[in-house]
């Protein structure tokens, strides 16, 4: 009998390391064929906590642009909380420290701040999800059953499904800047044809034009007059094109907003004759490049307006920078809006006010008291998912 018990036992551990690797091979292939990354987090959450035996399960990736963001959070065994996590709990252990936890009973003082509802924890064990150095959050199991303790055996099943994971996250991360440098890419080359086929055309075109008025008799005034109307229409479109340029090119800022700016001026009063004057305070290294993209076009809407209808001598920009909002208004000392600007509203004035309210900003437009126009916008220095819980 004891030998048929002998025997009896290796198959059963067969099995378990077949199913194991049956599982890892499962995964492998999902992460190939690029499914869906909510639902593969998940499936390496279920077969984890499946696999290893416990009555709970999670796994917690953090936003790489603010670690004090959740950007996943799955759960296995238990209904999803109706409060997402807060504090530093357990569960981030591995993330923070870069290193497992296995605890055979979690200590009471883990316990004291947890919601009313939260399932008992017993043992515990955790892995940090890690790519190369970069940590990426956590893999955890909790309350293994029959009271029995979590072993080493556990821990190194439980680090390959945070590699599955890790995969998985670092896959859809190449895929998504993979994704945005052939954006770039087409940007770019649609700019260069711009500049090289469209701008260049107009150039010419306005060069020729004026050497015809150089050359028309000065009395055949409806030629000239013809002529002038001609060379706007073309410094018109040549500006249009510039700005479409201006647009297409260096979308992801590496400068600060300020500098940006200033350049913006500079450039304006070069092409425009309008004099320029940037008035800045505060530290625009609190802006995020979402916030610095849209105050940049923004501003530039707003100078192309004064250079075609202001008829000023003169555009001033002001940028306040504060803890969490930056102001940025942008005045020029010209013949103002019309009674009837507002109906219906111009393109670009819709464009300003669709940019800043993208990112939860306000935006505004008025005739100020020294006559001219503002345009005014308030934006968030820091966009946030609205989705992500965050870790206080």
């Amino acid at each position: 009998m004891a030998l048929k018990k002998g025997k009896t036992a290796i198959p059963s551990d067969l099995t378990r390391q077949v199913r194991e690797l049956e599982t890892l091979i499962m995964l492998n292939q999902k992460i190939a064929m690029q499914a869906d990354l909510d639902s593969l987090l998940q499936t390496i959450v279920d077969c984890a906590r499946d696999l290893i035996g416990a009555k709970m399960g999670g796994l917690v990736v953090v936003d790489e642009n603010n670690p004090r963001q959740l950007r996943h959070f799955k759960v296995s065994g238990v209904p999803p909380a109706k409060e997402l996590p807060t504090g530093h709990g357990l569960f981030m252990v591995p993330y923070r420290t870069g290193q497992a936890v296995r605890l055979d009973q979690v200590p009471l003082s883990h316990a004291v701040n947890k919601p009313a509802n939260h399932p008992r924890l017993g043992s515990f064990l955790g892995v940090p999800l890690k790519s190369l150095e970069t940590l990426l959050g956590s893999l955890f199991l909790a309350e293994s059953p029959h009271g029995r303790h979590f072993t080493q055996r556990d821990q190194d099943l439980l680090s390959a499904f945070a590699t599955q994971a890790a995969i998985a996250l670092e896959s859809v991360r190449s895929r998504d800047q993979l994704a945005r440098i052939l954006v770039l890419e087409e940007r770019e080359r649609i700019s260069m044809a711009l500049h090289s086929s469209v701008a260049q055309t107009l150039f010419l075109l306005k060069m020729e034009i004026s050497r015809c008025q150089q050359h028309l008799p000065q009395n055949d005034e409806e030629l000239l007059a013809r002529l002038t109307a001609m060379q706007e229409l073309a410094e018109r479109g040549l500006q249009d094109v510039k700005t479409a340029i201006f647009s297409l090119t260096d979308n992801a800022p590496s400068r600060g907003l300020a500098a940006l700016i200033s350049q913006m001026l500079v450039e304006f009063e070069k092409d425009s004759g309008i004099k320029t004057k940037f008035l800045c305070t505060g530290n625009d290294k609190k802006i995020g490049s979402a916030t610095v993209s849209v105050a940049r076009a923004i501003a530039h809407e707003a100078l192309t307006n004064i250079r075609k209808h202001s008829h000023s001598e003169v555009a001033v920009i002001t940028l306040s920078i504060k803890d969490r909002e930056t102001i940025l208004a942008i005045h020029d000392m010209g013949v103002g809006l019309p009674p009837s600007w507002n109906a219906p509203l111009s393109y670009g004035i819709r464009s300003m006010d669709t940019l800043a309210r993208r990112i939860g900003g306000q935006f505004a437009i008025f005739n100020h008291d020294d006559g001219g126009t503002t345009v005014r916008v308030v934006l968030p220095n820091n966009t946030k998912p609205r989705s992500s819980p965050c870790i206080e």
